[in-house]
C-alpha cells in the first residue's frame, strides 16, 4: 500500500514494525519487543498515537538518543585486552520501532519513485561489488 511519505502512521505500520523486531535486549526503560506485542489494541492506539505526535512535532525524545554501552569480548580473543572488546548499544525498543516504521516508510517511497534499476547500494540483496561484476564483464 502506498502512503503519502509526511502522513500520520497507520495502525498496519506498527505491526509490521513489530513483526520485522528480533527480540533483542530493551534499553534503560525495560520495555522489550515481547511486552509491546503483547498490549492490547487500546495500549497500542495509544503507542500509535504518540508516534504520530512525535513523527507530526518533529520532536524526537532525548530518550530515544541513550544507550546503555556493554563491552562484548570477541570471540576466542584474550579479555585481558580491552581492543580485544565490542561496544553494543542498548536502546529503547519502543524507539527502535519507531525508527522502523520510518524505515519502512522511506524505502518503499524510495523504491516507489526514486531508485533507479542497477542503484546497489543501500538495497537489501545487492552490494556495490554487483556492478563492479557487471561491468567487469561488459568491458
Amino acid at each position: 500500500m502506498s502512503l503519502p511519505y509526511n502522513c500520520e502512521f497507520m495502525f498496519f505500520e506498527l505491526k509490521k514494525a513489530f513483526s520485522c523486531s528480533p527480540d533483542t535486549s530493551p534499553g534503560s526503560d525495560g520495555i522489550t519487543y515481547n511486552i509491546l506485542r503483547h498490549l492490547q489494541t487500546e495500549s497500542l492506539s495509544n503507542l500509535l498515537y504518540l508516534f504520530n505526535r512525535i513523527w507530526t512535532e518533529q520532536k524526537f525524545p532525548s530518550q530515544c538518543q541513550e544507550a546503555i554501552l556493554l563491552p562484548t569480548l570477541k570471540p576466542v580473543k584474550d579479555a585481558a585486552d580491552p581492543l580485544n572488546f565490542r561496544p553494543i548499544a542498548l536502546t529503547s525498543c519502543m524507539c527502535k520501532t519507531l525508527a522502523r516504521m520510518v524505515n519502512i516508510r522511506l524505502v518503499s517511497r524510495f523504491r516507489e519513485t526514486r531508485m533507479l534499476p542497477l542503484q546497489s547500494g543501500f538495497r537489501r540483496g545487492r552490494s556495490t561489488n554487483d556492478n563492479i561484476v557487471l561491468l567487469e564483464t561488459q568491458i
